[in-house]
């Protein structure tokens, strides 16, 4: 009898844990469902613009162009610094893009760039209504190597690009997607040595 029981016990906890938990595979089937539409949506993107504001102060815009290309202004306690990233080589200048340095990118600085074509969707989120359109939603850890800031992010239910993603200290819209205007160009103009 005492053998017949452990086998019994022995069934009922095989049994109970070869049941998924339902809603939970649910979930996880949803959110990688979205991710996969727009990873995508973002990498079959020819161009986009993203443009920037962050309770810091700083502003910027970046302008991507497949394959490989990104141009980076920033604005941040009234200094601009332009960034031109051409696969692994950087373009960085610091003088309004008068002139640029031509330095080796820094693997954060391509990752992040790379992480805008491949949100890291972490949890499905409501439908939010905007302007008359309906959004859908996701939560993202964002990138850069602490992966520390928490941002909500709108994606369009059709095309499945993202719209925006923002948190109470920044803000970002993703806009003129395959747009022939953008453009970025290779900085002609750069100089060898210490000078910016």
């Amino acid at each position: 009898m005492i053998r017949r029981s452990a086998s019994l016990a022995l069934a009922a906890l095989l049994a109970a844990t070869a049941v998924p938990a339902r809603a939970d595979d649910a979930a996880d089937a949803a959110v990688a469902a979205v991710r996969s539409k727009i990873a995508a949506a973002m990498t079959s993107a020819k161009s986009f613009v993203v443009t920037t504001s962050a309770a810091t102060g700083m502003t910027g815009s970046m302008t991507f162009v497949a394959p490989n290309l990104y141009h980076s202004a920033i604005v941040f306690d009234r200094v601009r610094r332009d960034v031109v990233l051409v696969g692994s080589t950087a373009y960085i200048s610091d003088n309004d893009g008068q002139t640029y340095r031509k330095v080796d990118a820094p693997p954060e600085l391509i990752a992040a760039q790379a992480e805008l074509r491949a949100m890291p969707v972490d949890r499905l989120l409501p439908d939010k209504i905007d302007g008359g359109k309906t959004w859908g939603q996701f939560s993202i850890s964002s990138g850069g190597p602490q992966k520390d800031q928490q941002l909500t992010c709108t994606y369009d239910k059709t095309t499945y690009r993202i719209g925006r993603c923002s948190n109470p200290g920044l803000m970002m819209s993703f806009t003129r997607y395959d747009e022939p205007s953008n453009v970025v160009m290779v900085p002609t103009n750069v100089v060898t040595g210490g000078a910016k």
